[in-house]
């Protein structure tokens, strides 16, 4: 690993092999944590290197790996879709609390998201869901129910700071709800790793999906750090909210 310093607003910056030891603490929302985006994608913005429901690993180097564990050992917990869960990949250390988000409930039982942390692991579903399928997914975890046909992602988060002390929130896709907490404006920082790769397919998921923003709108972002492992850029982006 040789990561090379292009630019750090930080005062003073890390050494470049400590990037991402330490995450400066920003100050905390009222009412929900602060929500850290991590993602890894090609040049040309795709976060898949298989086919559609397929998993990311391959995408990024040894470096990206490393930096991604960084991350996730300073946040209190992490989130995520039902569709990125359900490949089975993801895995997280124990003592780190997990939340997915799922309209349908179809989630696997033997998944080690639930299996590897008993009393760690969140559910949030929509009210919509059956008795049935409400008593299956309480055997898996902690199910928590949400008004709605779908999971209002602020509600969500509001809860995971409420009942179990979540003040940083990592989350890690998919797509589709990246872009339900950029709709809802809650994601603080974008960590972006580029991998020097183009895959094409306009099938394939990129970092945020979704219906977008109308017009001319769009989030905008504040460069807050840009580093490289030779051709492999790991970007760090400050989201720049509405003001209230």
């Amino acid at each position: 690993m040789a990561i090379e310093r292009l630019f750090d607003a930080a005062d003073p910056p890390p050494d470049p092999p400590d990037l991402y030891a330490r995450i400066e603490p920003v100050k905390l929302p009222p009412e929900r944590p602060v929500v850290w985006l991590n993602m890894v994608a090609t040049a040309d913005g795709k976060t898949l290197q298989g086919p559609r429901g397929s998993t990311a690993k391959g995408l990024g180097s040894a470096t990206d790996q490393l930096l991604m564990r960084r991350i996730q050992s300073q946040a209190d917990a992490a989130i995520i879709g039902a569709g990125t869960l359900r490949p089975g990949h993801v895995i997280y250390e124990p003592r780190l609390w997990r939340a997915v988000v799922t309209a349908s409930g179809d989630l696997p039982p033997g998944n080690r998201f639930f299996t590897d942390a008993p009393g760690r692991a969140v559910i949030l579903a929509p009210e919509t869901l059956s008795a049935e399928r409400r008593a299956a997914l309480s055997s898996l975890a902690l199910l928590r129910v949400l008004p709605g046909r779908r999971v209002d992602v602020l509600e969500g988060v509001r809860l995971l700071r409420r009942e179990f002390g979540i003040r940083r929130l990592l989350l890690e896709g998919g797509a589709a709800l990246n872009w339900e907490f950029f709709a809802a404006d809650i994601v603080d920082e974008l960590f972006l790793t580029v991998a020097p790769k183009i895959k094409g397919g306009a099938h394939l998921p990129t970092v945020v999906d979704g219906p977008g923003f109308p017009g001319q709108e769009a989030a905008p972002l504040e460069l807050r750090s840009a580093y490289r492992d030779g051709s492999e850029l790991y970007l760090r982006y400050r989201v720049l909210h509405e003001p209230d």
